[in-house]
């Protein structure tokens, strides 16, 4: 079973989802909000690690547990 090892909380104009969780496959689930009207939020997509931009790499360093670190950074490139 995968296990989640960080994650990148973030809100598009303050009131959109957009959520990255880095898991220990390699694979990031990237849940969002494309707009506030009604179908315009829950989406997801499944990525790999190099398709997500340095600042959601930021953040899963950042939100990794100290045990996860060397894992994360392998996972993402750094």
């Amino acid at each position: 079973m995968e296990k989640k090892i960080a994650f990148s909380h973030r809100m598009k104009k303050g009131i959109l989802d957009d959520d990255y969780t880095l898991f220990d496959n390699g694979k990031v689930l990237h849940e969002f909000d494309k707009h506030q009207y009604p179908g315009g939020q829950n989406y997801s997509n499944t990525l790999s690690a190099n398709e997500v931009d340095d600042r959601v790499k930021d953040d899963f360093i950042n939100s990794a547990s100290p045990e996860d670190l060397k894992l994360v950074k392998k996972l993402i490139g750094r």
